[in-house]
């Protein structure tokens, strides 16, 4: 009886033992899944962190990248819209004469092409009238070279003043100057041509001396396109002959052909 006591102890014993290190083993692995769970949340943020920085980073160089784009679109609106000022003041400088600001000699006769084939296709009256400054030489000689240049630029403002907006006014070459006159008649370009004469006579400050003492007239001839104008230098030659005859029976007149 007293081995069976005795062994009953130890079995007791040892059952206290086991149970003791069942809960340790059970404590330590809770613990190791504690700490499992703080590293893997440990983990997912410092993953979210760094997914967040990532982010930020990307938007800062998407914000980067627009505004280098923005840039660029600015720059080159700028760059194209010099270049389309660069473009239109070659083409003024082309088409312009420098010291009247009218058309020029190329101006005209690209328009008078384009005109007289409108007119033949719309069966549309067109006239033309070219006309000279008076004396020029002598204004020169008596005034300064630099005075008749300022009746140059005067001419090319009255026939500005003088015209209808859709009348085209140029300066084909020193004293000579051309008015198309788009949609009207050798009547139209006879009153065209009266109406000219009258505001050269009216006005006072040629040659930029408002105290007068220039006195400036022209010669000119008036002509409206008919059938037998095939060509733009036929329909210019009869105004021309028209001019040639206005010099002749004394100036400061406007003939017609």
């Amino acid at each position: 009886m007293a081995t069976s006591s005795a062994w009953a102890r130890t079995q007791a014993s040892s059952a206290g033992v086991s149970s003791n290190v069942g809960w340790i083993v059970a404590c330590v692995l809770l613990l190791l899944g504690l700490l499992l769970c703080l590293w893997l949340l440990w983990r997912q943020r410092a993953r979210s962190r760094q997914l967040s920085l990532h982010a930020q980073e990307q938007t800062r160089l998407a914000q980067r990248q627009a505004e280098v784009l923005e840039a660029v679109s600015r720059e080159s609106a700028t760059l194209e819209q010099q270049l389309r000022e660069q473009v239109q003041a070659f083409e003024r400088l082309a088409n312009e004469d420098d010291l009247s600001g009218l058309p020029n000699r190329r101006a005209f006769d690209d328009a008078l092409a384009r005109n007289m084939a409108a007119a033949h296709r719309d069966g549309r009256p067109l006239s033309l009238i070219v006309l000279s400054i008076d004396h020029l030489k002598q204004i020169n000689a008596s005034w300064s070279r630099a005075v008749g240049d300022l009746v140059l630029c005067e001419t090319g403002e009255l026939l500005r003043r003088g015209l209808r907006a859709s009348d085209m006014p140029a300066r084909l070459g020193n004293k000579e100057f051309a008015v198309l006159l788009s949609n009207a008649t050798l009547a139209d370009a006879e009153r065209v041509g009266e109406r000219l004469q009258l505001l050269f006579a009216q006005f006072g400050q040629w040659g930029g001396r408002s105290e007068g003492g220039v006195t400036v007239t022209f010669s000119a001839g008036a002509v409206q396109m008919d059938l037998e104008d095939l060509a733009p230098v036929q329909f210019y030659q009869r105004a021309k002959s028209a001019l040639a005859r206005a010099k002749h029976e004394g100036r400061a007149r406007t003939c017609t052909g």
